[in-house]
């Protein structure tokens, strides 16, 4: 290789490593960019899913309180009826 071309060649090679640097960094720029935009959808979505499953929580307990009343106030009923069906059966001995 004359010298003429390799004035010529280094340069280029010079110019084209300094482009190929400065893509890396405008990606990497780029990329951090969109990570960072990224984790901040992520965080927002799983706050929004956390109060969302904190709010199903208080609702799942309250139909498990109204379940759990609603089954006491059943077992008081059929005591009742039960009574009720003693009591009716003492005083009409032919509903025996």
């Amino acid at each position: 290789m004359s010298t003429n071309e390799s004035n010529i060649t280094r340069p280029t090679l010079e110019t084209i490593l300094e482009r190929i640097n400065s893509l890396e960094e405008r990606l990497n720029g780029r990329m951090d960019s969109l990570e960072e935009r990224l984790d901040n959808r992520i965080h927002s979505l799983e706050e929004r899913m956390n109060a969302r499953f904190d709010e199903l929580d208080i609702k799942i307990d309250r139909v498990g309180s109204v379940a759990y009343t609603t089954h006491g106030e059943m077992l008081e009923l059929r005591a009742d009826f039960r009574e009720l069906n003693k009591r009716l059966q003492e005083h009409f001995p032919a509903l025996s």
